[in-house]
């Protein structure tokens, strides 16, 4: 085994470590992916880890947030230019492991660009006027996830079924649940993705939702999210019927884990700025097994 090797294996094992000490945000059916695939999934996971963590940081100014993620697209520059050997310390094993992902399933630079797009956005921009605002963040921040997961079980945009269509749908969807999940935690960093145009709607405002002001405006504000994110979910889980094999498995487990989510909120009678809901091992095992039945 020549070094090469070595330094490309120990690359995708950092990544792997970054990938399930973030266990609850990972992919709730990731042990459906197969082995010779998982290693693809994590470089990836790695990559839009660290960039989530510069623009989420509270010891980062903007100006610094959007410097560092500069750094992360000229790291990018250099895969696409095949200069392999310049990759700054810091982020050296998760690019050494994207460029092999990369060059391996031949993804589209443009997708992980978008990703870096959404970060950005991240960094500067703290509140959202309408809903249709939050689609077009998604399509920077969650769709190009589908389109990569894609990519690495053989699909492509030219294969004649709307594969990337309906992925945008369920990507889009995730992200808005994962919005309504972490309200509490967005308030503490002070980020709202809940519409201005949206709280108007309820009579409510972002002073009550600083006071974690839980009457029946708010909750009727958070039923209505919910029910458009579901009808999200709705319209994408068609590609579970177009997809085959472990993908298909996986996109059942996925779409599963964000409706369980949704669900616990109901439960909660839409309460998330005192409780945050959130799917254990328990849950998670109920939902393999309820995949593998049906």
């Amino acid at each position: 085994m020549n070094s090469s090797l070595i330094d490309l294996e120990y690359a995708y094992g950092f990544c792997k470590e970054v990938a399930v000490s973030h266990y609850e945000n990972f992919p709730v059916g990731s042990l459906l992916v197969p082995v010779n695939k998982r290693k693809y999934i994590y470089s990836i996971y790695a990559f839009a880890r660290s960039a989530d963590d510069i623009a989420d940081s509270d010891k980062f100014s903007e100006t610094e947030k959007l410097k560092r993620l500069n750094e992360l697209d000229i790291e990018l520059k250099k895969i696409e230019y095949k200069n392999y050997n310049n990759f700054i310390p810091e982020t050296a094993n998760i690019f050494t492991a994207l460029s092999d992902t990369i060059n391996e399933l031949k993804i589209p630079f443009q997708e992980l660009r978008n990703l870096l797009t959404a970060f950005r956005q991240d960094a500067v921009k703290r509140r959202y006027d309408e809903f249709s605002e939050l689609i077009s963040y998604s399509e920077y921040s969650a769709n190009p996830i589908g389109h990569l997961v894609l990519y690495i079980f053989d699909y492509t945009p030219g294969s004649g079924k709307k594969y990337f269509d309906y992925s945008d749908k369920i990507c889009t969807a995730l992200q808005l649940t994962n919005f309504w999940q972490d309200v509490s935690l967005d308030l503490k960093i002070d980020r709202i993705y809940i519409p201005k145009k949206d709280m108007d709607d309820f009579n409510y405002n972002e002073k009550m939702l600083f006071e974690k002001t839980e009457n029946n405006n708010f909750r009727n504000l958070m039923k209505n999210l919910v029910d458009k994110t579901r009808n999200l979910f709705e319209e994408g889980k068609e590609i579970t019927n177009i997809t085959e094999g472990r993908l298909k498995l996986e996109l059942k487990a996925t779409i599963e884990g964000g409706m369980k989510i949704l669900n616990k909120i109901e439960e909660i009678d839409y309460n998330v700025l005192s409780t945050r809901v959130r799917i254990d091992n328990f849950d998670k095992l109920k939902l393999l097994g309820k995949i593998f039945w049906k």
